[in-house]
């Protein structure tokens, strides 16, 4: 019986001679890492409006790169729970057999149940339709009077079904789109002003050979963003309006490995913060950051 050469098990570098030349074969580059830092407040074009969108340039070009991974995540809790960006911040009124239409719109706010209720009753005080009256009774919505309402539109008053869930409506605790109020209706659901459950980050490298649809981010009938790579859980007890939220894999991030088909450069970013709903996340003026590992031969 034959013997092996339990050396041969092993994809070491070998050298063999062909004629006059010689050749080196299993031989790979050592993979190594940077820990890469991403901070909003340093984006290419600084400025102090509302913007979601972020383009980052990196001070370096990083060569053949294999893979990245988000490691820390820190956000400012200082997006509002009811805006206008948020599309959630308005209503329709009119007359139960639809004449005299108003749309009802609640100034960008952070409201807890109670001061969202005084906000909208002095609202409809001052509107056509101040017989109608709106209680909140610590968990549940109570709209009072003689009206139609609508909760699935746009900011105009026109028709938004299919965003329904991100509509005021939604969060007042109402699960269908449109109520004729005879004397009183209560909400099916309880009140949810707690803001996003979750949040995404999405990062744009701007290369194709990665996979960069591993972090499914489903809708109804689509997904968010292709781009997804992490997912933050949020955590109003924790990390209430106006501190600062830190995210690690020890406490509600979690991130995709992306790899790459081959090696990529990286030196340009766009990066979006988003909603359950896909809607980038406005801080109001201030910046969020995240860290970044990346693993390069």
């Amino acid at each position: 019986m034959s013997e092996y050469n339990n050396m041969d098990l092993f994809l070491e570098p070998k050298t063999k001679q062909y004629g006059s030349h010689m050749v080196m074969t299993n031989v790979h580059k050592q993979s190594k890492t940077k820990l890469v830092n991403v901070d909003m407040k340093f984006r290419d074009e600084y400025n102090y409006s509302q913007i979601a969108n972020y383009n980052i340039t990196l001070p370096e070009r990083i060569n053949d790169v294999k893979s990245i991974e988000i490691m820390n995540v820190e956000v400012p809790i200082s997006y509002y729970n009811i805006s206008s960006n948020l599309g959630n911040n308005y209503f329709k009124l009119m007359n139960p057999d639809g004449s005299n239409p108003a749309v009802i719109t609640i100034p960008d706010g952070q409201y807890t149940g109670f001061i969202l209720a005084e906000k909208i009753n002095n609202l409809l005080t001052t509107s056509i339709y101040s017989g109608l009256q709106y209680n909140f009774d610590g968990t549940r919505s109570k709209f009072t009077g003689n009206v139609k309402i609508e909760f699935d539109i746009d900011s105009t008053g026109n028709s938004d079904k299919y965003n329904f869930k991100s509509k005021l409506g939604w969060l007042l605790g109402f699960r269908n789109t449109i109520y004729i109020i005879t004397s009183n209706i209560i909400s099916e659901a309880a009140v949810d002003l707690n803001g996003p459950r979750y949040l995404y980050l999405a990062v744009d490298e701007f290369n194709n050979k990665g996979n960069q649809n591993s972090f499914v981010t489903p809708l109804s009938n689509s997904i968010i963003n292709k781009k997804v790579i992490a997912r933050v859980a949020m955590n109003t007890y924790m990390f209430p309006y106006n501190l600062n939220a830190s995210f690690t894999r020890f406490n509600g991030l979690t991130s995709d490995v992306r790899s790459y088909n081959g090696t990529v450069d990286i030196q340009k970013l766009n990066v979006q913060l988003l909603n359950e709903n896909g809607t980038p996340m406005q801080l109001n003026g201030l910046d969020f950051s995240f860290l970044m590992k990346i693993t390069y031969e």
